[in-house]
């Protein structure tokens, strides 16, 4: 059985990020599929009663689920769909950043990691995603500022304001340590 800890090389560390973006790949078509199975739904093509998934207070049908969310009202069903995206993009993000951070610490790699173009700028918007989805810089963070990756800056003046990046931008990040970690690594 893998545990989490089984990352002991950079063949294990590359695997494990390459996989990490094609369950977050898998997760946006699955967002297209459902989708797609709603608009079959409401053309009568599909019952709803047969997709279900079971939670900790029972089994529950897609049908019931999308009741609920229908009596939620409209606002409700755009913050779903806008918070689901979201909690992806941030757990691919932040998982591909701190598993490589953390695999670079343990060997004799931390200078290489430190010397990336993008790992101040990542690390900030790690640590802000990672708390209360505002950017806010200690002491030591000061001192690296500003930051920018590609056309994205992080300065003083976003202190204690909520972030916004785009999926975009979170998604180039993931895929430069994805690449950190296949050309620089040994």
């Amino acid at each position: 059985m893998e545990t989490i800890g089984d990352i002991l090389t950079k063949d294990d560390l590359f695997s494990h990020l390459v996989s990490l973006r094609m369950a977050a790949i898998y997760d946006i078509f699955a967002q297209v599929c459902l989708h797609n199975f709603i608009k079959e739904w409401a053309k009568g093509r599909i019952d709803p009663e047969t997709l279900t998934t079971d939670l900790p207070e029972g089994t529950i049908t897609f049908k019931q689920f999308m009741d609920q969310l229908s009596k939620a009202g409209k606002q409700a069903q755009v913050e779903t769909k806008r918070n689901a995206n979201r909690a992806l993009t941030r757990s691919y993000f932040k998982e591909v950043f701190r598993i490589t951070q953390s695999f670079c610490s343990k060997g004799t790699q931390k200078k290489i990691i430190l010397a990336e173009p993008w790992y101040q700028f990542a690390r900030i918007l790690v640590n802000s995603l990672s708390h209360n989805f505002r950017i806010e810089y200690r002491p030591a963070d000061k001192k690296y500022l500003p930051v920018v990756y590609r056309n994205e800056t992080l300065d003083i003046s976003l202190d204690r304001k909520p972030v916004k990046m785009r999926l975009k931008v979170l998604l180039s990040i993931s895929d430069d340590i994805i690449a950190f970690v296949r050309d620089k690594l040994r």
